[in-house]
């Protein structure tokens, strides 16, 4: 009867060994469990997770992690370059032409819009378009189309007839980005006021 059950006891903490070297587990511990409780022990085992994989997950994880990073300051280094090149080029420009664009004075008027400053140093998130005496002419988006230059006045247009809504992105000379109309000043849309 002894021999019966140490014969089991050993299939049992054979199994569980296996099992745990399998799942990356400690295999002289998992045979005594097996051994000592034999089915239990394999059962508790088998419902373990599986260290090996977690492993290569997080090993897999962390190489794509890396590699985004990477991906990320190359872009970071183009775009700082691609800054530098074109702000080299507008200073050149500027001294050919004998201008000074990067001064508040160089702007139409020699006036300076307290919204445009605003925008341009960050301070604000609703971006103004630059004032002109023949009007805006804006850019809208439909469908991953873009469409213009039209006026305000047909941007009003189609906003009444329903062919953009209030989230269609607008551009305009000045913007940093597309905006969505609702976030325009120029159409009455600051702080959900018409």
């Amino acid at each position: 009867m002894i021999e019966a059950q140490l014969i089991v006891g050993v299939i049992c903490g054979i199994i569980a060994a296996l099992i745990a070297s399998y799942k990356g587990r400690n295999v002289v511990g998992w045979f005594f469990a097996g051994f000592l409780i034999g089915l239990i022990g394999v059962i508790i085992v088998a419902c373990l997770s599986n260290l090996k994989a977690e492993k290569a997950k997080q090993a897999s994880a962390e190489s794509e992690r890396r590699r985004l990073r990477e991906q990320l300051r190359q872009e970071k280094h183009k775009s700082e370059a691609f800054r530098q090149h074109s702000m080299g080029r507008l200073d050149a420009h500027d001294r050919t032409l004998g201008v000074d664009t990067r001064s508040s004075q160089a702007l139409p008027g020699g006036a300076v819009d307290e919204s445009i400053l605003r925008q341009l140093t960050g301070e604000s998130d609703v971006p103004v378009p630059p004032p002109s005496p023949a009007g805006v002419m804006w850019y809208y988006e439909i469908g991953g189309q873009t469409n213009g230059p039209v006026r305000d006045g047909e941007i009003r247009n189609l906003l009444t007839d329903g062919k953009i809504s209030t989230n269609t992105l607008l551009w305009t000379e000045g913007f940093g980005e597309w905006t969505p109309l609702n976030r325009v000043k120029a159409f009455g849309f600051f702080g959900g006021n018409l």
